[in-house]
């Protein structure tokens, strides 16, 4: 079962530590940055658990893995999507919860060989900018309403 939550108890931190040990970040991609520093989450993870703490928002299952939203924590103008999931099917599921609970536009900053890729654009998310090896996507709320 895939649990939705913004802030998280003892055993839920347990199986988030699972997660982050269990699953491979094969693309780098699951990182947050701070003072234009990127720092790779499961290398740092008191940093999820204090976003989390602070109002960022997480959907996760054992199976699945999770995916986490940032930004609410530090105020950011802007709320960036991190994936880390078993596979492309989990990455879906746990997406789908996702944006059920949160209405806002959001961000991702991916690879451009990142298979998810594929995934977030079923889900309305648009490219936005080229960054190198990497590439920027959002998914505007105002255009899944057709409002823009």
């Amino acid at each position: 079962m895939i649990k939705y939550a913004t802030q998280i108890s003892k055993k839920e931190k347990k199986v988030l530590d699972f997660i982050l040990k269990d699953i491979i970040d094969e693309f780098r991609d699951f990182y947050m940055t701070k003072q234009n520093l990127r720092l790779f989450i499961k290398d740092n993870q008191h940093l999820l658990f204090e976003a989390l703490n602070k109002g960022d928002k997480v959907a996760f299952s054992e199976e699945d893995g999770l995916v986490f939203v940032t930004g609410w924590s530090d105020k950011a103008e802007r709320k960036y999507l991190k994936v880390l999931a078993t596979n492309l099917e989990s990455a879906n599921k746990l997406l789908k919860v996702l944006l059920w609970n949160i209405k806002t536009n959001l961000y991702i900053k991916i690879k451009k060989n990142n298979p998810i890729l594929q995934v977030l654009q079923k889900n309305n998310f648009v490219f936005k900018g080229n960054r190198g090896k990497e590439i920027l996507l959002v998914r505007n709320i105002y255009q899944d309403k057709g409002e823009i």
